[in-house]
């Protein structure tokens, strides 16, 4: 599917938006470098580059997924070891995740976004190679 108006209709999946490739046609060749899309998808013409902002809503995914790990490691471990916590490794692994999970989870964050964003506004087959409503202007 090369042509954009074959697109209107198709539904974004999410497994290749977690994979890291476009949440529309699945294409890989979608980043220039870690953490930074082309400009478009070479598969579907689907436009990365959006409105100043756009990806502030990424950064709330990963912040998200960040705390839900954090919360997930402290419950856990202090449930599963109550009442002798151990609390030095608890902070090392706390810390270790923090770092860890953000800097893992965030390129898959733009794609996730971009997955969510074409679920709330699907593709009508405005314009020329994407939805209208986003022009690629930063």
């Amino acid at each position: 599917m090369s042509d954009a108006g074959e697109w209107a209709g198709a539904r974004p999946r999410l497994g290749p938006a977690l994979r890291k490739r476009c949440p529309r046609c699945g294409h890989k060749a979608i980043w220039d470098r870690w953490g930074e899309l082309t400009e478009r998808c070479p598969g579907c013409r689907l436009v990365f580059l959006r409105e100043h902002g756009y990806w502030v809503g990424g950064l709330i995914i990963n912040l998200a997924v960040a705390e839900a790990v954090l919360m997930a490691l402290l419950l856990g471990t202090v449930a599963t070891t109550w009442p002798d916590v151990p609390w030095t490794a608890l902070l090392v692994a706390a810390i270790a995740a923090m770092i860890a999970v953000p800097l893992w989870f965030y390129p898959r964050t733009k794609t996730v976004w971009l997955w969510l964003d074409l679920r709330l506004h699907p593709y009508q087959g405005r314009g020329p190679s994407d939805d209208a409503s986003h022009d690629g202007a930063d």
